[in-house]
């Protein structure tokens, strides 16, 4: 196998068995990699037995990709519960074993992901030297640290770490909300790297030595190795379990010959941004270039010396944009699509964005973001699902002038997932129809109405049924 896949799980310098279990395994002709690791819950009898039922159901069950992965993903997850409920009856010895686990599913053709998720096993994504968190810990001690009132440190020291809320086993199907397991899918672009792994490792190696690791020139089995011995350096107390999966095709960079391009590429699902200098192989001599002959050829000439001036000038406006420099009049001609009276550039940004979204998850960095964002209109999402993140934090503030609210979703909306955000001074925070919207860790501060949700049915029908039963409540701790 080509250095795209690997994985491996060590027992530790504590425990005398390893409970976990990890999958790294290509399908349908190597079009798709599936990339696991599942944990048995430490400390409970059968958490060995768990781990390998869920990771059998998974094998099985992934051999053949639907086009509604997610959907296939979640029905792959629910029946390796199942399978985990149905074999402990009966058994005293085994009533509380369970599992928690991470599962990615590649897809090489169309540089994408799409993942599942449920527990404290954890799933990264390393872009561009910078390593991004993409799952969420179900545990309180989890919550605590991705809210921003732990930090990593004082997380990963903390008595109550492994704690989980949900599990594979802990409960049947009918027990279980909608919203159980995490799920979303996100671009995979050339020189990406997916970590998925236990908390063997989070616990004991902090993401700045993670980081650091991956960004050696290393293959994928020995960066994974070096993680294992770092954790084990650091006590071993866990089983260890890292698996890597990196999208290994050549990146595609275009170069004018003889010129040394910038090329600025902005990914769609994240804020991270990348800036190559290519210069190209051949010299310039007099064999390469085209000498004007005519007044038409000089011509010619100018018009692509001024294309050129263009477009760098585009360039650097549109970079020194995205990374937040103060602009206390940008000059709008440079731009394609001229800024409309009262858009500002960072909301400008958000709103291009998610009309050229092609996967279904957004993240927004505050090292883009690094001033609230002002909105003069509100935000439409319309589309099938979206999944919008941030890290560290980040405020959308309504203008001055603006009245209305900060986000619609239209009623096209099946499942919006909104993940740490700030909502200040709107009138509405949210309007959403149905029951597409699932907020986490959302902050509202001076808004009148937080949410509103509309319901749409067929004109002249007979309606039935109730609201749903899943509820959105303020947590305990104090606000910040």
């Amino acid at each position: 196998m080509a250095d795209r896949l690997f994985g491996i799980t060590d027992a530790g310098r504590v425990r005398e068995n390893n409970e976990d279990e990890f999958i790294t395994q290509e399908v349908m002709d190597n079009k798709f990699m599936i990339a696991g690791v599942i944990d048995g819950v430490g400390g409970y009898a059968g958490g060995e037995i768990a781990a390998a039922l869920t990771k059998e159901v998974i094998l099985k069950e992934l051999t053949l990709i639907e086009p509604e992965l997610i959907s296939q993903l979640m029905r792959v997850f629910y029946q390796a519960n199942e399978q985990i409920v149905t074999h402990k009856q009966g058994d005293l010895e085994l009533m509380d074993m369970a599992c928690v686990a991470t599962l990615a599913v590649v897809d090489r053709q169309n540089n994408l992901f799409h993942y599942i998720h449920v527990g404290d096993t954890r799933l990264y994504l390393f872009r561009d030297h910078s390593l991004i968190k993409i799952s969420h810990d179900q545990s309180f001690v989890g919550f605590l640290e991705d809210s921003g009132r732990l930090t990593e440190e004082a997380a990963m020291q903390h008595p109550k770490r492994n704690q989980i809320n949900q599990a594979l086993g802990l409960a049947s199907r009918e027990g279980m909300t909608d919203v159980y397991f995490e799920t979303g899918s996100s671009p995979f672009l050339p020189g990406d790297v997916i970590l998925i792994c236990s908390d063997g490792l989070t616990d004991l190696v902090d993401v700045a030595l993670i980081t650091a690791v991956l960004n050696g020139s290393e293959t994928l089995a020995v960066k994974a190795e070096r993680l294992i011995e770092e954790a084990n350096r650091a006590g071993g107390k866990d089983n260890i379990t890292v698996v890597l999966a990196k999208n290994d095709k050549a990146p595609v960079v275009y170069a004018i010959p003889g010129v040394e391009t910038r090329v600025k590429t902005q990914h769609a699902g994240s804020s991270s941004l990348a800036v190559p200098v290519v210069k190209t192989a051949q010299p310039l001599s007099e064999q390469n270039i085209t000498k004007p002959k005519s007044p038409k050829g000089l011509i010619f000439l100018l018009s692509a010396l001024c294309l050129l001036f263009l477009g760098t000038t585009i360039w650097s406006f549109l970079y020194h944009t995205a990374e937040g420099t103060k602009l206390d009049q940008p000059d709008t001609t440079v731009l394609v699509t001229p800024i409309k009276p009262g858009l500002n550039l960072q909301e400008k940004m958000i709103r291009d964005t998610l009309l050229k979204l092609k996967g279904n998850t957004l993240l927004l960095s505050d090292t883009v973001f690094k001033q609230p964002v002002r909105l003069s209109q509100a935000l439409l999402i319309d589309r099938d699902t979206l999944i919008l993140e941030t890290k560290g934090n980040i405020v959308f503030q309504s203008d001055t002038t603006y009245k209305g609210p900060a986000l619609i979703l239209s009623p096209k909306c099946k499942y919006v997932k909104i993940d740490q955000l700030v909502l200040e001074n709107f009138e509405t925070g949210v309007i959403a129809y149905n029951n597409a919207l699932d907020l986490k860790n959302i902050r509202f501060n001076k808004v009148n109405y937080p949410v509103q949700v509309r319901f749409v049915f067929p004109d002249q029908f007979y309606v039935n049924g109730r609201i749903s039963k899943r509820n959105y409540a303020a947590d305990s701790l104090a606000k910040k």
